[in-house]
């Protein structure tokens, strides 16, 4: 949508753009708040406030028929769900973005459903009820609204003729109608949607299928959902201006299968368009909401409520711009007090956020402070927008002097599974992480005045010191699918 955006802002037909303009569906939304005048969306004396907009892809299967009828028929299910729930934080001032992705199978209480999946909120087909969940669970305000369907996808997919992904394994699902060999591989139309789609995904390896663990699968569904989105944006970038039948391919494919709310009028999308014509939409921070495998509902998923909170709050200040400083004197960052001796404290790292090299880096950080560091073995995903600190039961002292040591802050949670051997301690990074402050390296120099330094990143892949084959992951900013073993050569598709 951002995409067709910029490019009709390119367009100079006025009557063409109207026309296409004329396609986009508008409905009464309840529920919305009016941009620039609420807590989330205040003026602050710009003619240009920031706002939310909440995105759903329903599962709609009401399609055209061609390389999308796949997706499966419209008289085979009962109404449509939120197939992915993304809110969009857009800051008009300093020309930035930033995406909040809502795993679906997240357990909320909703209004007459009782407590169940978040999407159930999205059954009739009506925004009204998610936007009032969203609201009074999460606190967050919406201002806008926009929903796609799988056309939308499968005709933006072709439009652009596609997106190159690699695959370590072959890989498949059933449900989607997913199937790709080994190797680089064009993900257009049906294929793309049943690729981000997938929630049974299977990759094999050493002779036989292999089912991605669940729910990581489903939580990678949002990885590769975020993957294919990046990848098409540059793609279309690089490819429509230039081309006059692609250009209107795109746009035909979303004006004409887009509904928005009735307050979201022409003047807007001109308006967004000249803005965001210049803006950089290949590094949009992607963020999504933390939860943990459900205690009572096999399959769903539970919310971290303060790891929750820390996610929003770090989405909606995405793109501000920091009130200047009461005054001109520089605070010196210092070592906190060393309580407990660092040698003494084991700590296992590992990589919560998907940022390359991130576990390496704080491994070698904390290493070269005299902890006694090391890599976790498997996976934790890639859904971390703070860090966490596990520790064991007799561990706290050595948890609070790590979490003061960390640039951008950590969640502390008792963790009973953790031996009580010595001080023992697990960091997940998050997408807040920046560093470790009094950390040292070979290949880092700083002459600034503060003790925290930059590691230099790691070029190796993401992840773990051994290939876990069963989790998703990324090298060199590249998605990978999993499947992969150690020493696998990843090409640059």
């Amino acid at each position: 949508m951002v995409v067709a955006l910029t490019l009709i802002g390119g367009v100079s037909a006025y009557g063409y753009v109207q026309w296409r303009l004329g396609q986009i569906n508008h409905i009464t939304v309840l529920g919305l708040k009016i941009t620039g005048h609420s807590k989330q969306s205040a003026a602050v004396g710009s003619s240009a406030p920031p706002f939310t907009m909440l995105v759903v892809g329903s599962d709609s299967r009401a399609l055209k028929g061609g390389d999308c009828s796949e997706a499966g028929a419209e008289s085979g299910q009962n109404g449509q769900r939120s197939d992915s729930i993304v809110l969009v934080r857009v800051i008009p001032k300093t020309k930035q973005l930033a995406l909040l992705s809502i795993p679906r199978d997240t357990l909320e209480p909703i209004p007459g459903y009782g407590t169940t999946r978040i999407n159930a909120a999205f059954n009739s087909g009506n925004p009204n009820l998610l936007i009032q969940v969203l609201s009074s669970d999460f606190g967050i305000e919406v201002n806008h609204f926009a929903e796609f369907n799988f056309q939308t996808f499968c005709d933006v997919a072709q439009a652009i003729g596609g997106v190159e992904q690699y695959f370590p394994a072959p890989g498949r699902d059933y449900n989607s109608g997913f199937g790709a060999p080994q190797g680089c591989v064009l993900l257009n139309g049906g294929t793309a949607l049943a690729f981000v789609r997938s929630r049974e995904y299977q990759y094999y390896l050493n002779g036989e299928w292999h089912y991605q663990l669940y729910p990581e699968s489903d939580l990678a569904r949002i990885q590769r959902q975020q993957a294919f989105i990046k990848a098409a944006v540059k793609k279309a970038e690089q490819v429509a201006p230039t081309n006059p039948l692609t250009l209107n391919n795109l746009i035909a494919g979303i004006t004409s299968n887009l509904t928005l709310d009735s307050s979201f009028p022409n003047s807007l999308i001109f308006s967004l368009a000249k803005t965001f014509r210049s803006a950089d939409l290949n590094n949009i921070p992607q963020y999504t909401m933390p939860t943990v495998n459900s205690t009572s509902q096999p399959g769903a998923l539970d919310p971290v409520p303060g790891a929750d909170q820390s996610a929003i709050a770090t989405w909606l200040d995405a793109g501000v711009v920091p009130a200047p400083a009461a005054t001109t004197t520089t605070a010196v960052t210092t070592p906190p007090a060393t309580v407990v001796p660092p040698s003494q404290v084991a700590i296992e790292v590992a990589n919560g956020s998907g940022a390359s090299g991130q576990a390496g880096q704080a491994e070698s950080a904390l290493a070269s402070l005299g902890y006694t560091a090391s890599l976790a073995y498997s996976s934790v995903g890639y859904d971390h927008a703070t860090s966490v600190i596990d520790y064991a039961p007799d561990s706290l002292a050595a948890a609070t002097q790590l979490q003061h040591q960390l640039v951008g802050g950590a969640l502390l949670q008792e963790d009973s599974a953790l031996t009580q051997t010595n001080y023992n301690l697990e960091l997940v990074t998050g997408q807040t992480y920046n560093g470790v402050t009094g950390a040292t390296s070979a290949s880092s120099s700083s002459t600034s005045s503060t003790t925290s330094t930059t590691v230099a990143a790691s070029p190796a892949f993401v992840g773990t010191a051994t290939i876990d084959p069963d989790s998703s992951s990324t090298y060199l900013g590249q998605y990978i699918p999993p499947g992969r073993v150690t020493g696998q050569v990843i090409p640059n598709c």
